[in-house]
């Protein structure tokens, strides 16, 4: 039994067909590369919402980064509420 549709329908139903794979292709291939990235800081986030420039936003944490640490070893934070209470 052969479907009774012209040429240009054939055509037509392949090519819709070809858009629709390449339309999931652009969606669900850079879906694990996406969600492996970090997320970004809130403060960061709310910067770009409200229209500033990344490239000003990305210059500032670069230099965040380059300045680091001020000794040998990372800032350490007393979290023990007990122990700062008796500190000071």
């Amino acid at each position: 039994m052969y479907l009774a549709l012209e040429t240009n329908q054939w055509v037509a139903i392949l090519v819709g067909a070809a858009c629709l794979a390449a339309l999931l292709v652009i969606v669900v291939a850079p879906w694990r590369r996406v969600r492996a990235e970090p997320p970004m800081r809130d403060d960061v986030e709310a910067r770009l919402l409200l229209g500033e420039d990344p490239k000003e936003i990305a210059l500032e944490e670069d230099e965040e980064a380059a300045v680091g640490p001020s000794g040998p070893r990372a800032e350490v934070f007393e979290l023990d509420p007990e122990r700062r209470s008796s500190a000071g």
